[in-house]
């Protein structure tokens, strides 16, 4: 029996390429493993292959077991995967309201685990929503803003899907320069990575956009691209509804015989989505119509009228009254025409109607997800505000930071050298904004390092690194320092400021403080012996336990060096060998 990584892989590649029955095989034999995290990924597969199909209700069903599954799981990511893809199925079926919530939902959990990509496909989606309800302005907006977002994640395959959304935007609103210019961008971006299921969708949207401008001649060409690429990918869903458009296009080109036989061609082809089989009659009937058969034509329409109807695609039920309509007057049928023609009014007026109520929820919808966002922006500026960023990230991701273990923490202490005499004629204002502006060039120092700022108290600060090597840390930390003595702070009376810095490196522990007023801090011995270096040292001198120096030893930093200052008592370690540290 195969493993679940293994089958895994497979599965996202027949999904990818949507190929259904390798998707219910894979399901199938995940299943079969037996453990919930399996089971869930086949709920999960199976309900792809519904969504895919276009059964809407069995998908969501299935969507939902697998995510009650994930939910007892504790697995965030999959809650939120398929959270989302429960809103694609509401996408397709026309809630709009729905889509857009599950989009939201899962867009909050992608920014809560920092997963970036996800984050910026899932704005993509919020625009594809947008989209659909013609809100063009508000699309257009999510999609740049998803576009920005990747640029910090550099997922190329990103980019190329939301440049081709972007087509799709500029394509509803007849800016076809703007649209060509989009799919162009996005093509050229799947051909240099090769993703050809990439290419094959494009190069589909391109022909559609030909076809939008009459440009029938090239829109053939680029179909039969397009059938070319899916037939290589084996991905037959896509290879008939390629062909669907190409015939489409022969019969405006009056290449009817060419039509005919890619019609009859296209029976034995997978059409298990709804609109590919309604499209597939539509073409039978308009070449029913070329042929004066007028009678087949209305057998064929008014099949693509009830697959459309038990589908509930009412835009594309509107089409088929209207052309049904049309056709009853070449039949002279009154009745037929006046029915027709008052429900493709009927429907029309509905469509439009939905698109303005669900244009309604959906600003409500909005508002209140823009609240919500506001009062976590707020939280979460506390958070960056309390805490170093590194670990207000990991609270926002729902992780532990009660206590953290680092055997080799590289720990600095500093202190301002007559601070308080210094200080004592000063007005407080100036005292805070001469403390201000020097740490805030510290906590400078510190990121350039990747070293992390734990607290300040009063006129001491205190910073440490031990995410890395003993050696890097060590590192890190000494730079912060020769940094920090080579900056010329003064006083107000233009006296130069001196600092006298301790540092230590050894085991420590590091955690979350309190509930209400959160503070990040570090505790052991390491962090007392840095303390010791630091009030025992001198003006304007960087002093440093042996331990620490023997981490750098290795390194051979040239422009360090290291002077003996002897042994110092340390409060419960004892005597202990101690040098300054200065810059070579």
């Amino acid at each position: 029996m195969r493993t679940y990584d293994e089958i895994n892989a497979e599965i996202r590649e027949a999904t990818r390429v949507n190929d259904v029955q390798a998707m219910r095989l894979l399901a199938a034999e995940m299943q079969e493993l037996g453990t919930p995290t399996a089971e869930a990924a086949a709920l999960n597969s199976f309900a792809n292959v519904a969504k895919n199909t276009s059964d809407y209700a069995t998908a969501l069903t299935l969507y939902r077991q697998a995510l009650a599954l994930q939910e007892e799981l504790g697995n965030r990511g999959g809650v939120a995967t398929i959270t989302g893809n429960m809103g694609n199925v509401f996408q397709r079926t026309g809630d709009l309201s729905a889509a857009l919530e599950h989009y939201r939902t899962a867009l909050d959990v992608f920014v809560d685990l920092g997963d970036g990509a996800n984050v910026a496909m899932y704005t993509s989606n919020v625009g594809n929503v947008y989209l659909t309800s013609a809100d063009y302005p508000s699309a257009l907006e999510y999609y740049r803003r998803a576009m920005a977002l990747n640029e910090e994640v550099g997922d190329r395959n990103l980019e190329a899907h939301i440049l081709g959304s972007m087509g799709n935007l500029y394509a509803s609103t007849a800016d076809f320069p703007a649209a060509f210019e989009s799919y162009s961008r996005a093509l050229a971006i799947y051909e240099e990575l090769g993703n050809r299921t990439g290419v094959a969708h494009i190069t589909g949207n391109i022909g559609i956009w030909h076809t939008s401008t009459n440009n029938y001649t090239e829109a053939r060409e680029w179909f039969q691209r397009t059938v070319t690429l899916h037939e290589e990918l084996n991905d037959r869903a896509g290879v008939a509804r390629a062909t669907g458009n190409l015939i489409t296009v022969l019969m405006e080109l009056a290449r009817y015989e060419e039509a005919e036989a890619l019609l009859k061609r296209q029976v034995a082809m997978q059409m298990e989505n709804p609109g590919v089989r309604a499209h597939h009659h539509f073409n039978y009937a308009m070449l029913a119509v070329h042929k004066n058969d007028l009678n087949v034509a209305h057998q064929c329409l008014m099949e693509a009228l009830s697959i459309t109807t038990n589908a509930g695609v009412r835009s594309d039920a509107a089409q088929y009254h209207e052309k049904l309509r049309d056709l009853a007057q070449k039949r002279n049928d009154f009745a037929g025409y006046i029915e027709h023609n008052n429900e493709y009014q009927r429907i029309a007026e509905e469509v439009r109607g939905k698109r303005a109520t669900q244009r309604l929820t959906m600003m409500e919808s909005e508002r209140r997800v823009e609240a919500v966002e506001r009062e976590r922006q707020k939280e979460r500026a506390l958070l960056y505000g309390a805490l170093p960023k590194s670990v207000a990230d990991r609270m926002i991701r729902g992780e532990d930071v009660s206590g953290d273990h680092f055997d080799h923490a590289a720990v600095m202490f500093l202190d301002i050298v007559g601070f308080t005499s210094h200080t004592s004629s000063m007005p407080p204002s100036d005292v805070v904004k001469m403390l201000e502006n020097i740490f805030r060039t510290i906590d400078a120092i510190c990121d350039t390092n990747d070293v992390v700022k734990v607290k300040t108290i009063g006129d001491s600060y205190m910073c440490f690194r031990g995410d890395a090597d003993a050696s890097t840390n060590a590192l890190s930390v000494a730079l912060v320092a020769m940094e920090v003595m080579r900056h010329n702070f003064t006083w107000p009376d233009g006296t130069p400021l001196q600092f006298r810095i301790g540092m230590h490196i050894g085991p420590a522990t590091a955690g979350v403080i309190g509930t209400q007023r959160l503070q990040y801090d570090v505790w052991g011995d390491t962090v007392n012996v840095a303390s010791r270096m630091e009030s025992t040292g001198a003006a304007g001198r960087v002093h440093v336990s042996e331990a620490f120096t023997e981490n750098l030893r290795d390194l051979q930093v040239a422009e360090l060096s290291f002077t003996d200052r002897g042994e110092i008592d340390v409060k419960g370690k004892g005597p202990m060998r101690t040098l300054w540290m200065e810059r070579a």
